[in-house]
């Protein structure tokens, strides 16, 4: 039999893989300390540890960039990182409280400028003006009310992976999304649309559209499409792990024929912190490096060779299929944005926020709807948002 081809995929050099920071993003932030106040909230500190270095060098380069990127008011940069994370974890956007005041509006600059955040606006939520509607703000009854989940992935995805959790090797597991259910738009474009917004600024332009089209397909829609590249199977107890942000996978190669894929666990060690605070960008990430639990009570096993054995930071499992084409393995550039935003949930603190999840991934569920009606028309304008990679101005429509 011959050897397989492989392709490494991973998304950063193996330095970095234990959240340990590298001499060279250790030297910019350095540099930048020596420039600007290095005080920042706590969900851009965990982006900057993990973001593309090219892109870290020219926000703490640029006064205005960093200063706009620092800010903390209810309609800044700030506020829209931090609804990205509670995005991604599934949960609605934070409640505006009795003590909290909306800031001014924040006028067009162009010295800020990809449109990294802006929206196109017939992406918009439209919300009806019945008073028979469903939590996601749609009228009772309306067939567009939520996209519904196909069955068949699941199934071929399930099948893929032998009915067993890919990390445990147990059965009774369940089909899960790796980009998230809620995060496919059928509720909230404008939220989403922030989210894929968020992410330009932090990697590149054609990074973050190679990862959005692996789920958004069809051109001018704001809904995603379900494929079996998104799923991968747990165990229910890894499931509501990897939701809580107790550990990540980090993508590290792939065979030629898209027959096996390696996959290393990584326990991450999930920071308290209040969302309000700020955090110096000095401060060193928390390790993962032979963590055997998160911390925080979970601690998983294996099945070697039949003998249960005790998860640690680094191992590698490997995935199959014997049908790549209509059981096709996770796809490794989603398995990328999760292995990065697994890691910012940990560091950031968000993983700890404890507000009722508004769509369960969990396939054995009906399809589910956000607990609140959103808010019409969260961006009043197009704004453009942050530096390209090469420092330009980009005054194109790059608006989900």
């Amino acid at each position: 039999m011959s050897t397989p081809s492989w392709t490494d995929c991973c998304p950063e050099q193996d330095v970095e893989r234990f959240s340990e920071r590298s001499t060279e993003r250790r030297q910019v932030f350095q540099d930048a300390a020596t420039r600007l106040d290095t005080k920042i909230p706590p969900s851009i500190w965990a982006f900057l540890q993990v973001a593309d270095l090219e892109l870290v060098k020219q926000i703490t380069h640029s006064g205005f960039s960093w200063n706009t990127m620092k800010e903390g008011s209810i309609t800044t940069c700030s506020s829209k990182v931090k609804d990205a994370l509670r995005l991604w974890k599934q949960r609605p956007e934070e409640r505006m409280t009795e003590d909290t005041t909306p800031a001014p509006k924040r006028t067009h600059s162009k010295a800020f400028s990809n449109n990294a955040l802006s929206e196109s606006p017939s992406h918009r939520s439209q919300m009806p003006t019945s008073e028979t509607r469903t939590r996601s703000g749609k009228p009772l009854g309306a067939p567009e009310g939520s996209v519904r989940r196909d069955v068949g992935i699941a199934k071929r995805s399930k099948e893929r992976d032998g009915n067993l959790c890919v990390i445990s090797k147990m059965s009774a597991a369940q089909a899960c999304h790796i980009y998230p259910w809620c995060a496919f738009g059928a509720q909230s474009t404008d939220r989403v649309a922030n989210f894929w917004g968020v992410l330009r600024l932090f990697w590149p332009k054609d990074k973050v559209d190679a990862w959005h089209a692996k789920i958004f397909h069809d051109n001018g829609t704001p809904h995603g499409t379900e494929t079996v590249e998104n799923m991968i199977t747990f165990t229910a107890s890894l499931h509501n792990f990897h939701t809580e942000g107790a550990f990540a996978l980090r993508p590290v190669r792939i065979t030629a024929d898209k027959t096996q894929l390696e996959l290393e666990f990584h326990w991450l060690k999930r920071q308290v912190r209040d969302s309000r605070a700020t955090v110096d960008l000095l401060e060193l990430p928390m390790s993962s490096r032979g963590l055997t639990d998160s911390g925080h009570g979970q601690y998983l096993c294996y099945l070697d060779n039949g003998v249960p054995t005790r998860l640690v930071s680094g191992k590698i499992f490997t995935m199959t299929t014997d049908d790549p084409v209509n059981k096709p393995l996770p796809d490794p550039g989603l398995l990328e944005l999760q292995w990065h935003l697994q890691r910012i949930l940990a560091m950031s603190g968000a993983a700890g926020w404890k507000e009722d999840d508004f769509d369960d991934d969990d396939d054995s569920d009906p399809p589910g709807e956000f607990v609140q009606q959103w808010i019409e028309d969260t961006w009043e304008h197009r704004q453009d948002w942050g530096p390209s990679r090469d420092g330009s101005v980009d005054n194109s429509d790059g608006a989900y």
